[in-house]
């Protein structure tokens, strides 16, 4: 039968048809409506994983990119398979002085809080403890005006 090939090719060519348009500015709104005058942002852009950490806004490195810190608690073993195996990413950073905790998202077990620290020289948060308290407090030493400021657990 015919009828499917026929119908596959009529849908490929809508779909360009409607890329082409509106990669012309076909769906833009008209010079006198409001949307047109309002200005645009640039997109959004994810980094890959192996790409250097965005600017910071300030020497301490923060705000952290959560997506960039759970790639980066992945590359790191000693802290990472330490974590339950239904994690999924982490989650509410928080971030003073050059430190940061952030919990795990996890199914199967209570979220730990994984204490990161930035190297400024190549904009990396570094994961260097996990737990579910004390995290400040064991081989890494926090100062206790930042853990404050962190997360309880830390």
């Amino acid at each position: 039968m015919t009828f499917i090939p026929q119908r596959n090719n009529l849908l490929g060519l809508l779909f360009v048809a409607t890329a082409v348009v509106a990669a012309a500015g076909g769906c833009a709104p008209a010079a006198d409506t409001p949307e047109a005058a309002a200005p645009t942002s640039a997109p959004a852009v994810s980094a890959p994983a192996d790409s250097p950490a965005p600017a910071a806004s300030a020497d301490d490195g923060c705000p952290p990119d959560v997506n960039l810190m759970y790639e980066w608690l992945k590359a790191t073993p000693a802290v990472f398979n330490e974590i339950d195996k239904s994690v999924t990413g982490i989650g509410e950073p928080k971030c003073a002085d050059g430190w940061s905790t952030a919990m795990t998202v996890v199914k199967n077990a209570d979220p730990l809080v994984v204490l990161f620290k930035y190297e400024p020289n190549t904009g990396k948060w570094i994961p260097v403890g996990l737990g579910s308290d004390g995290v400040c407090d064991g081989a890494v030493k926090v100062p206790e005006a930042v853990q404050a400021k962190l997360h309880p657990g830390c």
